[in-house]
């Protein structure tokens, strides 16, 4: 017959035997069920830079200007912090035509360069020269980690390449209010032009003014600033088949546009005798780079308006106190803007009046 503390022991014993079966079948859950839904464990070989799929090609002056931007995640979505190399892929074959012959046929690495986690999303640019004249040029662009694992290769960009067109001549370049007129004499087989623009001690932009290639020997750069000095780099382009073969460029004499237009003559300019001398008043000008207002005047038989304020007024509003009781006085107002060259209207109409108070 059992007694109780064996009948006690025992039952323990089975829910302990119990609670180790549950954490068990647990885990066998865990391990099994759980992690079946998840997928299985990603191994590092395959979390790589992601693809990169904006590669752009221009050709610019003579060469060909690629342009990418950096991934900023691996495959898996995780954040890129171990980003080390880019290389430059190329595939040349030969322009026969309009077509490629031996294109893809061949793929070698063309450049390698250095990189860090901190370039992560950044742009980059690469320029190269001296292209071989009836080739077409296909590139491609991967990354690399600093285990060594790369990306896949971009999209791919093909150049159609020939000879770049003669650089312009004969540049003629005009600087006007908030303009800039440019001409030039055509360029023999030049299919379009390019213009670009730098200020005074600044680089040119790598991408042209014109968003389309330019059909015409001339342009108006109406993005300007009075007083401020550009230069300008004029080019040709030749097109093979779809690209746009760019020839280097004719630089322009520095120019500086100026506002030369004055304000329009005030109007409506009125007279009047008052006790301490004669109020004028006119119509308040309405351009917006408005300086402010000069007075003139002279008596009556004289030849030439002398000047009564000698800085700008900025109301349209003044009382000439130096009058004579019975003199007969004209007066005339002319606008000034804000240019530089302060340039000045043309006088208003006169009025004349005889001061008697």
């Amino acid at each position: 017959m059992t007694n109780k503390f064996e009948a006690r022991n025992s039952k323990s014993k089975n829910y302990s035997f119990i609670f180790k079966l549950s954490c068990l079948l647990s885990l066998i859950f865990f391990l099994g069920g759980a992690c079946g839904k998840k997928g299985p464990p990603v191994p590092w070989s395959t979390v790589v830079p992601k693809r990169i799929v904006d590669l752009e090609a221009r050709s610019r002056e003579g060469g060909v200007l690629l342009e990418w931007t950096l991934p900023r995640e691996n495959t898996d979505k995780s954040p890129l912090t171990d980003l080390s190399r880019f290389k430059i892929l190329s595939s040349v074959g030969d322009l026969i035509g309009e077509a490629c012959r031996g294109c893809g046929e061949k793929t070698e690495v063309f450049y390698e360069g250095k990189l860090n986690s901190e370039d992560r999303g950044k742009r980059m640019s690469f320029y190269l020269e001296d292209l071989t004249p009836k080739k077409v040029y296909v590139f491609q662009v991967i990354t690399v980690n600093r285990r060594g694992d790369l990306s896949s290769p971009s999209n791919p960009v093909t150049l159609f390449w020939d000879e770049p067109p003669p650089m312009p001549k004969l540049i003629r370049v005009e600087g006007g209010d908030k303009r800039v007129d440019i001409s030039w004499e055509p360029v023999p087989e030049a299919t379009g032009y390019n213009i670009y623009r730098k200020e005074e001690g600044k680089d040119f932009l790598p991408h042209p003014l014109n968003r389309e290639p330019l059909t015409l020997n001339q342009y108006t750069d109406f993005s300007v600033e009075n007083e401020k000095r550009y230069v300008y780099s004029i080019r040709a382009l030749r097109r093979v088949v779809k690209t746009d073969i760019e020839g280097k460029g004719t630089l322009t004499p520095p120019v500086i546009p100026t506002d030369l237009v004055p304000p329009s003559a005030p109007s409506e300019l009125v007279a009047i005798p008052l006790k301490n001398g004669i109020e004028l008043h006119w119509r308040r000008n309405l351009e917006p780079d408005l300086l402010g207002y000069y007075v003139y005047r002279r008596r009556a038989g004289e030849i030439k308006f002398e000047r009564l304020t000698p800085v700008h007024l900025t109301k349209e509003l003044y009382l000439d106190t130096d009058v004579e009781i019975g003199q007969d006085y004209e007066y005339v107002v002319t606008a000034i803007d804000h240019s530089p060259r302060r340039n000045e209207s043309p006088f208003s109409e006169e009025v004349r009046v005889r001061y008697l108070y």
